[in-house]
């Protein structure tokens, strides 16, 4: 099941349909992440906004299987997380599955239940969030 829920979208660009975004600065509101690895996910838009309807309800959506761009490959069953700023999605599996290293975090958004060859390409995933840490080795 799908859970939709409106959003005013706070980024002054405008935003396209099947794109991560992020919770904004102010309640209820939604924005564009601020680049690779963002954390906050509220989920992926359902429709587009224009730069002019800044502060608009956009609807967003999250549960089950939810479209998204891809940044590039991504490989269906794969973790996947935000690519950029235009909330784009990519493969973290590799960051998921890493051996202790560098401490970080891996904020992971969902599975990926198709496969992208290309940057644009629609994807489907099933958000699941949570963050993959790395540990000091």
């Amino acid at each position: 099941m799908k859970d939709y829920q409106s959003y005013k979208f706070e980024g002054a660009a405008g935003v396209a349909a099947f794109t991560a975004v992020v919770a904004g600065a102010n309640a209820g509101g939604a924005a564009m992440p601020a680049g690779q690895n963002a954390s906050g996910f509220v989920g992926f838009t359902a429709d587009s906004l224009l730069s002019t309807q800044q502060y608009q309800a956009v609807p967003v959506v999250r549960g089950s299987r939810c479209q998204a761009i891809a940044s590039g490959a991504i490989t269906h069953g794969h973790w996947v997380r935000i690519s950029n700023a235009t909330g784009q999605v990519e493969d973290c599996q590799t960051l998921v599955d890493s051996a202790p290293g560098v401490a970080s975090n891996c904020y992971v958004i969902g599975k990926a239940e198709t496969d992208a060859v290309n940057a644009g390409d629609t994807v489907f995933v099933t958000t699941q969030e949570f963050v993959a840490k790395t540990a000091v080795s």
